[in-house]
């Protein structure tokens, strides 16, 4: 599971925005050049590290190839042709641009969901409590259709191909990969820590939303202290202050962390202990 879940937050971590900061710094200094409006018509193209970008005030449609470009060093035009950028290879001037219809679509399972609930005694609250579990039965499929327009830029002998289907493919199988992760966690905290089949959904996406957005960026306080608070009921501050007395042999503001985070998760403190143990200690959380 673990493995699991640190493999995506890899993955998610190594989408880097590189590419799109080189693009658009390249921009300005083109602006500045020229003395031009330019806008990026192709980020990403399936030739290099090549930008399509739009001359707004000539309308015409040029590509440079960032490789070419340092935005760490560079920040003139001159810098970029003194890279070695050379003019019909790295530089592509009155490009064609071009659209395709492309026919395309999938079928869809649709599924239904059959709760069958029951009880069952806690020995912890010493009361009958409520939970169910859930079946997805097929009831169908249906087709989706996912037809779009296929744009590519061309010129100079170079084709510059738009990518906008595959980074749709793309960004749909991450949205897969995402329900997937929080599923499999959801699965985990129910039967594992015996949360209910609620709070175990709830924290599940929590868990997900966090690793998502540390792996684009470093968290603020305030954004660590949401979730921390969202999921455990305490803050950052508390949790790190409770770790550091437990470490020097104080266990008394580590079990009243725990007592307040059961509560929030209505589980035991026992349970909360080992979700400590095996997700906060090792920074999942």
């Amino acid at each position: 599971m673990k493995k699991l879940v640190s493999l995506m937050m890899l993955a998610l971590f190594f989408v880097s925005c590189g590419h799109k900061k080189d693009a658009k710094d390249f921009m300005a200094a083109l602006e500045a050049e020229t003395g031009h409006d330019y806008e990026i018509a192709k980020l990403h193209t399936e030739t290099g590290k090549y930008v399509v970008y739009k001359n707004k005030t000539t309308g015409e449609y040029e590509a440079y190839n960032m490789k070419k470009w340092d935005r760490k060093e560079n920040s003139t035009y001159s810098e970029f042709l003194a890279n070695g950028a050379v003019d019909g290879v790295d530089i592509v001037l009155n490009l064609d641009r071009k659209e395709e219809y492309i026919e395309d679509g999938y079928w869809q399972d649709e599924y239904i969901e059959d709760y069958d609930y029951y009880e069952y005694y806690d020995e912890w609250c010493e009361c009958w409590v409520e939970d169910y579990t859930v079946e997805y039965i097929w009831v169908g499929s249906y087709w989706v259709d996912t037809s779009y327009w296929y744009t590519y830029y061309t010129g100079g002998g170079f084709r510059f191909s738009n990518t906008q289907n595959l980074t749709k493919d793309l960004e749909t199988l991450a949205s897969l990969k995402e329900d997937l992760q929080e599923g499999l966690i959801a699965q985990t905290l129910k039967s594992d820590f015996k949360l209910s089949v609620g709070r175990s959904k709830e924290l599940a996406k929590l868990v997900t939303q966090y690793q998502k957005l540390e792996s684009a960026r470093e968290l603020t306080t305030e954004e660590k202290d949401k979730f921390a608070l969202d999921a455990l009921g305490v803050s950052v501050n508390k949790i790190e202050s409770a770790m550091k007395a437990k470490a020097q042999g104080n266990d008394g503001e580590f079990t009243s962390l725990l007592d307040e985070a059961s509560k929030v998760n209505q589980t035991t403190p026992e349970q909360i202990g080992r979700f400590f143990d095996e997700y906060v200690t090792e920074g999942a959380l």
